[in-house]
């Protein structure tokens, strides 16, 4: 008989949700999983970063997972569109992307047709995600899945596991941390290579006669001829409701809550200039902020048993093994939460699985144990 788990993940965006259907949906019967966060889906908060992404995929994730989804379920708001990335000055040392092998038509686009003031560039065929409708697709196939929403704000890692799964006290054999940046003052794990970067989108559209040229691409442009992802960017990524992302700042430390007018302008000077067919006469709806969760050393995927202090005397006594747990980290994503969204999740369920032997040793020592104390 395969053992039933509960699981509580810390934290509703695109990891947090993620995660806990790779679960769910991965191994059907095997885990009840109950997400607890601050925010939720629908939920606009600078806090609370995965409403705010522009979402367009560039290298860090499965694109079959995501091609799979765009053909079968239109309300996971995935387009497939023509990605153009943009170099001003074509780096020294560029070399085509790994993933050239895997898209589909990759190619150096021709000097005619390449906008005025860039000097190199590439396309292929990607992908684009409206990032808050396909949080609310991603909720709804969790719910379906019989996971469990609960907006709590948990102060710790030991609070979390302490989160009961049931009426009659049942707590987590498994804790996830998808916090993002909350993990910098989340006790138990205050990890200081957290730190913000703000982000400042403009959401705007074209002249309708212009949307069924604007829909069809998706672009990045690279001011100083960096490597890919780097230096000034400017974006484009336009959304399936007929909005498109224009994009947008780096900045890193800075935690202002509200868009600043002076960069609303910047931002769309600089997509006009690329594209004055599409933009000059664009429309803006709205300006907005939102803080990634970058981390230095990468992302954090990780899991390791641990007995955590439950500074309880009635709970070590009577159920000594509940204070062992196996503790999963997922997060630290930066820029990349959508585009690594699939995959970090799967190898933290994988990670998971290769730790439950383990699981079930310690706490059986920690019972044993226990039963030698009373006893004594």
């Amino acid at each position: 008989m395969t053992l039933k788990y509960n699981v509580t993940v810390l934290g509703a965006g695109v990891s947090g949700l993620s995660t806990s259907l790779a679960l769910l949906e991965g191994y059907p019967g095997r885990y009840h999983v109950k997400i607890v966060a601050t925010h939720l889906p629908s939920d606009t908060h600078i806090d609370y970063t995965s409403p705010w992404a522009g979402a367009h995929w560039r290298s860090y994730a499965d694109i079959a997972d995501l091609q799979q989804q765009a053909e079968t379920t239109p309300d996971a708001g995935v387009m497939f569109l023509t990605g153009h990335d943009y170099w001003d000055v074509k780096p020294k040392d560029f070399q085509d992307p790994w993933f050239k092998a895997i898209v589909k038509n990759y190619r150096h686009i021709p000097k005619k047709e390449l906008p005025v003031g860039v000097e190199f560039g590439i396309d292929y065929t990607t992908v684009a995600l409206n990032a808050p409708k396909y949080l609310k697709y991603l909720e709804q196939r969790f719910l379906k899945a019989g996971g469990v929403l609960e907006r709590m704000t948990v102060p710790s890692l030991q609070a979390l596991a302490r989160i009961p799964h049931s009426s009659d006290g049942a707590t987590a054999d498994i804790i996830i941390n998808c916090s993002g940046l909350g993990s910098r003052n989340l006790f138990g794990v205050h990890d200081h290579q957290m730190f913000p970067t703000r982000g400042q989108i403009v959401i705007a559209n074209v002249e309708e006669h212009l949307w069924p040229i604007a829909k069809q691409f998706t672009m990045e442009r690279y001011a100083e001829g960096g490597s890919m992802g780097s230096g000034t960017i400017t974006y484009v990524i336009p959304r399936d409701n007929g909005e498109i992302v224009l994009g947008g700042t780096m900045q890193h430390y800075n935690t202002r809550d509200t868009p600043c007018e002076e960069t609303t302008r910047a931002i769309v000077d600089r997509v006009t200039r690329t594209r004055p067919d599409l933009f000059s006469t664009c429309k803006v709806l709205r300006s907005c902020v939102g803080l990634r969760p970058n981390r230095r050393g990468g992302v954090n995927v990780s899991a390791r048993v641990e007995r955590l202090d439950w500074n309880s005397a009635k709970l070590q006594q009577e159920h000594p093994e509940r204070a062992v747990v196996l503790v999963a980290h997922n997060y630290g994503h930066g820029s990349y939460g959508y585009q690594s969204s699939i995959g970090c999740a799967q190898e933290t369920v994988h990670l998971i699985d290769a730790n439950l032997t383990e699981l079930a040793r310690l706490r059986d020592v920690v019972t044993k144990e226990g039963k030698v104390a009373a006893r004594i």
